[in-house]
């Protein structure tokens, strides 16, 4: 069965609501190239569009998606102890038949990344236990505002062509952005960079027509002989057709008749243009919080090594939306498998080595702890070092912290 028609004939279709969200007209729904409208419209298929035609924007995507789903989680108890074997453990590592824990991580980032949204269907559910998750398609669902303050959701419209239904607020589970523009929508990452991404766009669009219907030099034919229209037509028709395309390119030019070549270096206006470009790219970059060597630009390399560009990553990028999806997740989530309220899930990066210090800067560090006059298993667990608690660390304590 197609599975978006599985999904919707799971939930009773219900009318009567509001359309305060922009349904996706026949051109999006077809994906047709366009530039990324205001996001306060909620027309967000050309965003997801985005993700496919313009290569930065797939570029920075990808890479935090795919860094949010390979870092490790833990469900914790009160006392921070990780508990190893749970039903919603089970659930997380395999939410469906159709995709493992990591594709689903992966799509909630991706989604939040391109929309602002994930939206997560809680089905087959026993005694109030899901016992799946599905991922909506972002672009698709609307969000029924309530009529009251106890429940400012009255529901989710999901729209798959013809067909939609509504589902019950209990039965989402919605991942979004701070919004200053809409309390029921998240904002973006990809609605600030809309201007340079589409200026990318612009400028790609350019260079491939000019690479499709242009000599492959840039130049000037020139002679002293005086040329009536026929010759002009027959040595322009000639040049046009042994260069002109990019499967021509630097092929060998026969000049006759004492015609000459005359090469153009490129003009500022050029490298204006090409400068534009890198500012953009960078924009983009820069407002979804990506170093360039993470997505192939070593070019600042010798400033700020590749390591550091990671640390820098994680640490503005990864770990907040990490930390944004497991408290949704434990929110919104966990209650229906942990009545008491105690237990959480956290995002787990003690295996990222970016994120750790080198062992050398770590034992200095603990040195200079030690003669400040901490114990050793304070330093030990500030430090996170590799030893058992009470294990002697080997470093000297002429002070007597230890203890």
């Amino acid at each position: 069965m197609d599975l978006f028609k599985n999904l919707l004939d799971r939930a009773a279709l219900r009318l009567g609501y509001g359309k305060s969200f922009m349904a996706p007209s026949p051109q999006e729904l077809s994906f047709a190239p366009a530039r990324l409208p205001d996001p306060t419209l909620k027309s967000y298929t050309p965003y997801v569009r985005a993700y496919a035609d313009r290569a930065w924007v797939y570029a920075c995507v990808s890479v935090i998606a795919d860094a949010v789903a390979s870092s490790s989680f833990a469900l914790r108890d009160p006392k921070g102890a990780a508990v190893e074997k749970h039903p919603v453990l089970n659930l997380l590592w395999r939410p469906n038949p159709f995709m493992s824990g990591r594709a689903l991580r992966q799509w909630i980032a991706a989604s939040l990344e391109l929309t602002g949204n994930a939206y997560i269907l809680k089905d087959a559910l026993v005694g109030g236990r899901p016992g799946e998750l599905w991922p909506l398609l972002s672009h698709l669902v609307e969000v029924l505002p309530g009529k009251t303050a106890d429940q400012p959701v009255a529901g989710y419209r999901y729209r798959v062509g013809a067909q939609s239904t509504v589902y019950d607020p209990q039965d989402i589970i919605h991942f979004k952005y701070f919004n200053p523009f809409d309390w029921f929508y998240g904002l973006a990452p990809l609605a600030a960079a809309r201007f340079a991404a589409d200026t990318l766009d612009a400028a790609e669009t350019f260079n491939r027509a000019f690479f499709e219907n242009s000599a492959t030099v840039s130049g000037i034919l020139s002679t002293d002989q005086r040329l009536d229209d026929a010759a002009r037509r027959r040595i322009m028709s000639a040049w046009n057709e042994r260069h002109r395309a990019p499967h021509k390119a630097h092929k060998v030019a026969l000049l006759e008749g004492g015609l000459k070549w005359q090469a153009l270096a490129a003009s500022q206006k050029d490298m204006d243009f090409i400068a534009g470009m890198k500012l953009n790219r960078e924009t983009v970059l820069g407002i979804f919080h990506v170093p360039p060597a993470l997505v192939g630009i070593f070019e600042y390399s010798p400033q700020y090594n590749t390591k550091e560009q990671q640390r820098i990553f994680y640490q503005t990028c990864v770990v907040p939306k990490c930390q944004l999806i497991y408290e949704t997740l434990t929110e919104f989530l966990l209650p229906a498998f942990d009545r008491t309220g105690q237990l959480y899930l956290s995002a787990d990066f003690s295996d990222v080595g970016a994120l750790r210090d080198d062992e050398a800067s770590r034992a200095a560090a603990a040195e200079t702890y030690l003669r400040a006059g901490f114990s050793r298993d304070e330093v030990i667990a500030g430090l996170g070092l590799p030893f058992s608690k009470g294990a002697a660390l080997n470093a000297q304590n002429p002070q007597g912290g230890g203890k």
